[in-house]
């Protein structure tokens, strides 16, 4: 019995630094739900070994469709995260378009978390001028000290 006690425990403490990991940011409102109803999201977390080789600790991913309003709004709340952080992308410089195929990318770091860097990767992709977006939006953290060098690392296994 006090093994199942100490599991449940331990599984709840897993699941609140989860959610609490990108609190204080506002896309933070998208992992909750409160833009794309969870259920129409395909959600991924990850933590431990898989991802040391990345210097990361944490990973979690979302992937939903989404209007171009909303794929619009999601991609100024990640922009205002980043804000005064490096970023590569943006709405004009990765907005690019072979044959009817669309997509943006914006990747930033945003404000730490305790000792962990943190960042958000957003990419919204569509074909010609279908109002729907196939939209995913990364949040990473771990001791991995920039940008580039997440760059770098992720290039590696290419």
């Amino acid at each position: 019995m006090k093994r199942i006690l100490y599991l449940s425990f331990v599984i709840f403490q897993l699941s609140v630094s989860g959610a609490a990991a990108q609190t204080g940011l506002k896309i933070n409102e998208l992992f909750e739900g409160r833009i794309i109803p969870q259920e129409k999201m395909v959600e991924t977390r990850v933590r431990g070994k898989t991802l040391a080789k990345y210097q990361l600790t944490y990973y979690r991913s979302v992937r939903f469709t989404a209007t171009s309003e909303e794929a619009e709004r999601l991609m100024h709340m990640v922009e205002a995260d980043g804000k005064g952080h490096f970023a590569t992308g943006g709405d004009k410089s990765f907005k690019t378009m072979y044959g009817k195929e669309h997509s943006i990318t914006f990747k930033t770091q945003v404000r730490k978390q305790g000792d962990k860097n943190c960042f958000l990767c957003y990419q919204s992709f569509w074909r010609g001028n279908n109002p729907e977006r196939q939209v995913t939006v990364i949040y990473m953290e771990g001791p991995v000290r920039s940008l580039e060098q997440l760059e770098e690392l992720l290039k590696i296994e290419d």
